[in-house]
């Protein structure tokens, strides 16, 4: 059976396989060929461009993989992963899930709804994978499994991902645990741990009805502090006056959260009125959100945060990405929605074999 990998010859050198020898040669084909060749559907690609990507002095990189996972890489290339996910569609029960716990609900269908456009097996450098909460979409088996055994980084979270860690055989002297008012540096990068205050999460683990966990114990945020600006990984959250603290204690220029839909009798996401409270309350300057692409159950329109900005005070500036985009910040900083790019430099008119004549073309590429 063909076994073909990702670096292999047919491979275009981007990470991506090529569409003319995948869909042109007869070869065996099984499910697990299927699954090799189709998942991640975006390859090595965005793994690659991280790797390659050269940080330009006072700015910083950072790629968005959709749901609640970003990549950021400083100039001096410390590599930070924050809540990496590679998993599948999943559902929760009552006996161990915060949303369902607070809504009532037995059973919840988180059903996925975008791609999966990085691989966990494919880093060449990670100098830290964090995690801001225990939810499986912030601290996630596959990703863990995989950087665990790929790079020699450190994972870094509160005890209740700590606990996971454990769970998942991550030794000891490779854990960090974390809580509000630590400090860490990996490299030239100083990264503050600071409260977050997400509800749910209280709920979620804790052994006896109607008991929360600590703020402190199961969720925390991350200030990194580069040459592009103080960016604040807020992970999961609700509205919470305390976020006035952070506000008054900090400089944010860009605060990254969770927006969505709440359905009746459930209340699991910030919604963009929400979200501005905390971005006014954070005093930040600019803001990414997420989740709302995420799920089928809590799935929402990002313009309702534009619109709600705009007309509350637009000096916050929302930023709209989608799943993996690549920015850098803060020269990025005021494209409004990101577009992915079109290839347009890889255009060549001239050569057209409709208006260029095909006889230019043939001899083009020799």
């Amino acid at each position: 059976m063909n076994t073909m990998r990702w670096d292999d010859p047919e491979n275009d050198g981007r990470g991506v396989m090529r569409a003319t020898w995948m869909q042109s040669v007869d070869r065996p084909m099984d499910r697990d060929q299927w699954l090799r060749e189709v998942f991640p559907e975006w390859g090595t690609f965005l793994n690659n461009q991280i790797r390659d990507a050269q940080v330009e002095q006072g700015q910083v990189n950072l790629w968005w993989f959709g749901g609640p996972s970003f990549v950021l890489k400083t100039r001096t290339g410390e590599v930070f992963l924050v809540d990496g996910y590679a998993g599948p569609s999943s559902y929760t029960e009552y006996q161990n899930c915060g949303v369902c716990r607070t809504s009532g609900a037995t059973t919840i269908n988180w059903m996925k709804l975008w791609p999966q456009v990085f691989d966990p097996w494919g880093f060449a450098r990670l100098d830290a994978a964090l995690s801001t909460h225990h939810h499986s979409d912030h601290c996630d088996v596959y990703t863990i499994k995989a950087a665990l055994q790929t790079t020699d980084c450190p994972f870094v979270g509160p005890l209740s991902c700590v606990e996971r860690f454990r769970n998942f055989k991550v030794p000891e002297d490779r854990i960090a645990q974390v809580k509000p008012g630590d400090t860490l540096r990996y490299g030239a990068t100083e990264i503050e741990v600071v409260p977050c205050f997400d509800t749910i999460a209280t709920y979620t683990g804790a052994s006896k009805p109607g008991e929360r966990r600590l703020f402190a114990d199961v969720a925390v945020a991350y200030l990194f502090k580069t040459e592009g600006g103080n960016i604040l990984f807020l992970g999961d959250t609700l509205y919470q006056n305390a976020y006035v603290l952070l506000g008054q204690k900090y400089d944010i220029d860009l605060a990254i959260f969770n927006i969505g839909n709440n359905a009746p009798g459930a209340l699991d996401k910030p919604t963009p009125y929400d979200a501005y409270m905390i971005m006014e309350a954070l005093k930040a300057d600019y803001f990414i959100p997420f989740h709302w692409e995420s799920w089928s159950n809590v799935a929402s329109d990002p313009g309702e945060v534009e619109w709600i900005f705009a007309k509350r005070n637009p000096r916050i500036r929302p930023i709209i990405l989608q799943p993996g985009a690549a920015i850098v910040f803060p020269r990025d900083k005021d494209i409004g929605r990101y577009r992915y790019p079109d290839s347009r430099e890889n255009y060549r008119p001239e050569c057209s074999w409709e208006y260029g004549g095909p006889a230019r073309a043939a001899g083009a590429f020799e």
